[in-house]
């Protein structure tokens, strides 16, 4: 049904939402559960089970009462990875993990497509069904947020690349 490769990115979208290790695997096992007995036969079943996926969290979050839900004014950042030290990578593995925890789940998903799948705005806007402004005005708010949470964090200055 589905291969290693999509089963991995399933996960990754997941725990992009979630922001969980253990909860992505529930909500992974869920969503594959649901598209099994749908019998539904999909044109693009990786596409089907996101769409899946992201109902289901919306469910979860909902019955929950875990999240508020905001208005989608705000945005996200990708993580600048090069080849580097063992060290250096479990730095940026920790910031990683800061900036998704200090990010909304509609937040996490657009970093989720602009980060790891290397969407465009115009494809994320789409995707979202969102306007192209809504998602370049998420993504300079979002900017702006986690530049002010480090420096805080930091007592210093976090470059302005992100």
């Amino acid at each position: 049904m589905f291969d290693e490769a999509t089963l991995q990115q399933l996960y990754r979208y997941a725990y992009s939402l979630t922001c969980d290790e253990h909860d992505a695997y529930d909500l992974l096992q869920v969503a594959l559960e649901k598209f099994i007995k749908s019998n539904i036969v999909a044109n693009q079943p990786a596409a089907y089970m996101k769409k899946i996926i992201y109902n289901q969290f919306i469910d979860d979050c909902r019955r929950a009462k875990i999240i508020q839900f905001e208005s989608l004014e705000e945005t996200n950042l990708p993580a600048d990875f090069d080849v580097q030290t063992l060290e250096e990578l479990l730095v940026n593995e920790d910031m990683a993990k800061q900036i998704l925890q200090s990010l909304e789940p509609d937040e996490r998903e657009i970093m989720y497509c602009w980060a790891i799948e290397g969407f465009s705005t115009s494809e994320i806007a789409k995707k979202l069904k969102k306007p192209k402004g809504t998602i370049l005005s998420k993504i300079y708010r979002m900017r702006k947020k986690l530049i002010e949470q480090f420096n805080d964090s930091s007592g210093g200055v976090v470059e302005t690349r992100l």
